[in-house]
């Protein structure tokens, strides 16, 4: 076993360059210990995904492998499935200071193929820093001898989403499936990949690692909104995130723009893109409800924190600035706190003067998340609007989100970031607990549709928004 480990940590240190300190059994319970207060004290919706009972259970096996010294890395992986289980798509467990970089603990050794899953299946998307030696659209079969299925099951219990939302994670890999395989995986310096040809025909084939630079890629930024006329009376609204950027009018004077265009040109329906739009802020969501809803509407039911301290491991944290002074604005009702500081969301909310009467479309994925999914649940709730595409990368009854605590593990200095409030929509109808707003027209496009640039949900929203 003691060979094991050091092979692995040699490995480690080769691809990387950089050498792991073993951290001692006690040194890790600390650690550990330190992450279970910051969840239990601090985090509004711990036990919305999973009862109280489960997540003690594990905790409990995870303490019980603390037995034997660890580096940092391993204790990542060990630690990160007990953090992912609790379904928060917003908390971050990470390196110091490198959040949201998963190749943080290593450069080189990463699998040198973008994949793209559909129906449960891998499909080679490009080949990333050389030659391309399996033609996009191949099947992927296996990956040094793992089934692809048992490898995707794996990297599902550690990639942090909403409940229970399948999209949100087949999103995740479809992004970056190289980094998630090489982070909880480890590096390799060549991969042995099972196929089977667009033909049919399977086969092995033996490819060479890349390093991290290989597979980073960089997007140039699109507007955060903006409208088009795509066909005859009908409108199309990119929401691309809900923010305001420099450059751009207001929201408020973007949506007031937009509907007095589709009120002169009399539109009859309207596309609302939010596919990969992760979210933003909160009143942003709430205004463009505004100018769709056919009648007053209440966006939040209520809105929670896990309490108000004293914190145990306050020493270890940093929190939000303004929080002692919000403090005076949760009251405890029953077992829960309330958080009343907000009162623009938990007030009945009147629609705009120039509110949109007609057909309304709305596409979605798996990165529609956080303040969209917020959104559309309110939509899909006063059923306002058709959905096309997937299932919606936020949870319909909610999230835990706004500001964070921002803990550093003591020992291996692990960052981990918990979120402060409990977002509770106001949902008049029963919705399958721990899921996404599901779509009315379930369009997942093909290898084929990405690999030719066709997009069959706009394809079918127009469609429908014309009547053809």
């Amino acid at each position: 076993m003691k060979k094991m480990i050091l092979g692995f940590g040699l490995l480690l240190t080769g691809l990387s360059g950089i050498a792991q300190r073993v951290f001692s059994p006690q040194e890790l319970k600390v650690d550990l210990t330190i992450i279970r207060q910051a969840l239990e004290e601090a985090h509004p919706g711990i036990y919305r995904f999973q009862s109280k009972e489960q997540l003690d259970k594990r905790f409990a096996a995870t303490e019980k492998q603390l037995k034997k010294g660890m580096t940092e890395y391993e204790f990542f992986r060990l630690v990160n499935p007990l953090i992912a289980s609790i379904g928060d798509g917003h908390a971050k467990f990470h390196r110091e200071q490198k959040p949201d970089d998963l190749h943080a603990f290593f450069e080189n050794g990463y699998l040198p193929l973008q994949l793209y899953f559909k129906d449960g299946h891998a499909y080679v998307l490009k080949t990333y820093g050389g030659k391309e030696e399996l033609p996009a659209g191949t099947r992927i079969l296996s990956i040094n001898g793992e089934d692809i299925e048992d490898i995707t099951s794996r990297l599902f219990r550690n990639i942090f989403a909403d409940g229970a939302v399948q999209s949100a994670r087949y999103a995740a890999l479809n992004t970056d499936f190289a980094g998630y395989y090489g982070l909880f995986t480890g590096p390799s310096p060549q991969f042995t990949i099972g196929y089977k040809e667009v033909a049919g025909k399977r086969g092995k084939i033996v490819l060479k690692a890349v390093s991290a630079n290989d597979i980073r890629t960089v997007t140039s930024p699109e507007p955060s909104y903006s409208i088009s006329f795509p066909a005859k009376d009908v409108a199309l609204l990119r929401i691309a995130v809900f923010m305001e950027n420099e450059g751009l009018p207001s929201f408020r004077d973007f949506l007031d723009s937009a509907f007095r265009q589709i009120r002169e040109k009399q539109v009859r329906s309207l596309i609302i893109d939010l596919r990969n739009n992760e979210g933003g802020t909160d009143r942003l969501g709430m205004l463009l409800n505004t100018f769709i809803a056919r009648a007053p509407f209440r966006y939040y039911d209520k809105l929670t924190v896990a309490g108000v301290g004293p914190y145990s491991f306050a020493s270890q944290a940093t929190f939000p600035s303004e929080m002692e002074y919000l403090k005076q604005f949760v009251k405890k009702e029953g077992d829960e706190y309330h958080f009343t500081y907000f009162k623009e969301g938990l007030e009945m909310i009147n629609p705009a003067e120039n509110a949109f009467g007609g057909n309304v479309y709305i596409l979605q994925n798996g990165r529609s998340f956080s303040v969209t999914a917020e959104f559309a649940a309110i939509v899909k709730d006063n059923r306002r609007a058709v959905f096309i595409g997937e299932e919606s990368g936020g949870a319909m009854q909610g999230n835990s989100s706004g500001g964070f605590a921002m803990v550093t593990l003591p020992n291996t200095r692990l960052g981990l970031d918990v979120p402060l409030l409990g977002y509770h929509m106001r949902l008049q109808n029963p919705y399958a607990a721990g899921k996404g707003i599901p779509a009315d027209h379930v369009i997942v496009p093909s290898v084929t549709d990405i690999l030719q640039q066709r997009d069959p949900v706009m394809d079918t929203a127009l469609r429908l928004a014309t009547g053809k």
